[in-house]
């Protein structure tokens, strides 16, 4: 299967880690499906802006109901899900917004699974993603794939929230279908670094709480290549740690942040605890801002996956420099430029 050119439908095509993906798939030759609640809006796009764009575009729109009537177009090779409800804004987890987080990620996943079982071709791959947030927060271990991620009496929201994500991808063996489930950390040109590049680049840096809780990280890059490394590499399955290579903590996070954005204010105050508790509640304060598990890439490393940006540094100095030579103009990037260019001219007078 390895090098020949595929067709691959794509749950959350048009998300924050989707887009980058099925850009890079159509780029390499492949023939890519996006499945939409829009799909009849998104092939109206497609047919107009794909003479006109310089972004490589998927073959096709299809509905969820499409798939749940009609199952996986014929022939598909590869089904990937990246599909779920932001969990990054501001807020507490009432038991709604539970239910629409667990709802987006598990039922797109069990409709997907279905529909792969009932193919009478099954695709030879299906990922379909999860969450370091599998894993404990365990300040003296650091995880890989070959742990059990969760501990009976230590099981919150976010890590049942996962079990059952993982769970639900499960197909039946007689399908010989490959499942993958990368376990992403957010990347960098999406958020939350579009929040904090800008106030990073105009008034400095802010610590989370104490600073020395871990910050797992991956660029974009090296997340979009881990998914065609899985889509090429029979030998992956089961879970896969989609991290980079360096662990660090939100303090060091931090200072590369600031570095990165040349900002004349390496650090503010910390942010304290009780305000960011305040901001999103205590239950997602303390799982996901103020704790974060020690998470290490080792199946990718194992099997020779190279990791384009392997420290913090260099994947945060990528981003800045990406945005500088981009061409989009919207008010947002303009003044974040205008920082930038600010900062570079302040820095190189000093």
């Amino acid at each position: 299967m390895a090098g020949s050119v595929k067709n691959i439908v794509v749950g959350g095509g048009t998300g924050n880690i989707g887009r980058y993906l099925v850009s890079s798939l159509v780029k390499s030759g492949h023939n890519v499906s996006v499945i939409s609640r829009r799909a009849m809006v998104l092939n109206k796009i497609m047919k107009t802006s794909r003479s006109s764009s310089s972004h490589f575009l998927p073959q096709s729109a299809i509905s969820w109901k499409d798939i749940d009537r009609e199952g996986l177009p014929l022939d598909t090779d590869v089904v990937i899900n990246l599909t779920g409800r932001s969990i990054g804004n501001p807020g507490p987890w009432t038991n709604s917004l539970k239910k629409s987080i667990e709802s987006s990620r598990i039922d797109t996943t069990k409709r997907l699974a279905k529909a792969i079982e009932k193919s009478e071709i099954p695709p030879k791959v299906f990922i379909s993603a999860s969450a370091v947030g599998a894993y404990a927060c365990d300040p003296d271990k650091i995880y890989t794939e070959s742990d059990v991620p969760v501990t009976k009496g230590r099981e919150t929201f976010f890590t049942d929230l996962c079990k059952k994500w993982e769970e639900s991808s499960a197909v039946k063996e007689e399908c010989n279908t490959r499942v993958v489930n990368p376990r992403f950390v957010l990347a960098y040109d999406t958020p939350p670094l579009t929040t904090l590049m800008p106030q990073t680049a105009l008034t400095g840096a802010t610590e989370v709480g104490t600073g020395d809780q871990p910050f797992p990280w991956v660029h974009m890059d090296d997340a979009v290549s881990a998914v065609n490394f899985m889509i090429e590499n029979d030998s992956v399955s089961g879970p896969v740690n989609v991290v980079g290579p360096q662990i660090v903590d939100n303090s060091q996070f931090t200072e590369a942040l600031a570095d990165a954005c040349m900002s004349c204010v390496l650090k503010n105050m910390p942010l304290p605890a009780f305000v960011v508790r305040l901001l999103y509640g205590t239950e997602r304060a303390d799982n996901i801002l103020l704790d974060s598990p020690k998470v290490q890439p080792q199946t990718l490393l194992d099997l020779g996956f190279q990791f384009q940006h392997q420290t913090i540094d260099s994947a945060l100095k990528h981003v800045v420099s990406v945005l500088m030579e981009s061409k989009d103009s919207g008010f947002d990037y303009s003044a974040l430029k205008w920082a930038l260019e600010r900062n570079k001219k302040r820095k190189n007078t000093q």
